[in-house]
């Protein structure tokens, strides 16, 4: 099932009906941390998750974009550091440009006002004008899996968020 169709089912649901309907099926519920917030009202966005793991350098997503589908959503680990922003308007451009519909950063971004005129939907856990200050070695597997406050994003979730937070949901598999 690709992000498009997946978007049409989820355009008029909202998280906190999600939510209710995977503790009815007996589907874990996994969301955000509450502390991840839209940056501004009105926000509603769902796609596939493309997940990427913060090592100090925006190569990285870069790379997940570029192997990102338009109506993906780019799952961003940056281990919630409240000490960096790892997002900003660069990244918001280049995700918007390539059909992204939306960002999650379990960590922070900033150029809030930039952000603001893009207008991609992001949540992040706030605003921090310092980016990074470090480059350390990427993992092999930087690309499979992102974490997001206690649980593990990959390419079989599907992301959607509100104003009132941010879901991760396993996509359906294909029975044979």
């Amino acid at each position: 099932m690709n992000s498009d169709h997946l978007h049409r089912i989820y355009l008029d649901l909202s998280t906190p009906h999600v939510a209710d309907a995977c503790m009815r099926l007996g589907v874990p519920v996994r969301s955000a941390p509450a502390a991840t917030r839209p940056l501004w009202a009105g926000t509603h966005f769902a796609g596939r998750a493309v997940p990427t793991r913060h090592y100090g350098s925006v190569d990285i997503f870069l790379e997940a974009i570029d192997s990102s589908e338009p109506g993906d959503v780019l799952v961003v680990d940056n281990s919630g550091r409240d000490d960096e922003a790892c997002v900003g308007d660069l990244i918001a451009l280049e995700a918007r440009q390539a059909g992204l519909a939306g960002i999650v950063i379990w960590g922070y971004h900033r150029d809030s006002a930039e952000l603001g005129t893009i207008r991609l939907p992001i949540v992040s856990l706030g605003a921090f004008p310092v980016g990074p200050q470090r480059l350390e070695s990427r993992d092999q597997d930087a690309l499979t899996h992102a974490s997001v406050g206690g649980h593990t994003i990959t390419h079989n979730d599907f992301v959607l968020g509100d104003d009132d937070g941010t879901l991760f949901i396993p996509l359906p598999t294909r029975k044979p």
